[in-house]
């Protein structure tokens, strides 16, 4: 296996159209398997894909779904949406690219007001677990042998910002 001995990657984070999904399939396509009809949801534009290259090499790829529901309860109203897979090509791999692709899309969930982000992973996959809790994710869920964590990225319920009615507190309770 050919190594890549490459500091101070040059990668630009991206979100994937529909041109990318050969080279998608070509860099994971045994993960990609793993999300139900990935191939048609990406065409059909259900999910949401970012992909990180090198050059012009695709060397990582983030796969989510927004999860909105009928609004039937508070807790179904708050924009969520799921994480199904960030994949680094293994050559590449120690080099934060996965953390980069991570940031790229929480500062985009955050800026479309997505207040919490899942992530369902097998038990045994201790380095992904461990990937996602180093990034502020904790563990929410066990159902049989899968964790799910979640980053809450509203800590304020959705309020961004608060005006006084009256520049003194004693004017709004007299």
């Amino acid at each position: 296996m050919r190594e890549f001995q490459i500091e101070n990657l040059d990668i630009s984070v991206k979100e994937a159209n529909k041109e990318d999904l050969f080279d998608l399939n070509l860099c994971a396509k045994e993960f990609l398997q793993l999300i139900e009809d990935f191939n048609i949801n990406f065409l059909n534009r259900k999910y949401f894909t970012l992909t990180a290259y090198y050059k012009k090499l695709l060397v990582g790829i983030l796969v989510a779904e927004e999860k909105n529901h009928k609004v039937d309860s508070l807790e179904k109203i708050v924009p969520k949406t799921n994480l199904y897979l960030i994949y680094v090509n293994p050559n590449f791999r120690k080099k934060h690219i996965g953390k980069k692709i991570l940031i790229n899309y929480l500062t985009i969930q955050k800026k479309k007001g997505i207040a919490s982000i899942f992530v369902e992973l097998p038990y045994k996959y201790k380095k992904g677990i461990q990937f996602f809790q180093n990034n502020k994710f904790h563990q929410i869920n066990k159902v049989k042998d899968k964790i799910i964590l979640e980053i809450n990225l509203w800590n304020d319920f959705g309020i961004r910002s608060s005006e006084f009615i009256a520049n003194n507190l004693n004017d709004v309770f007299n």
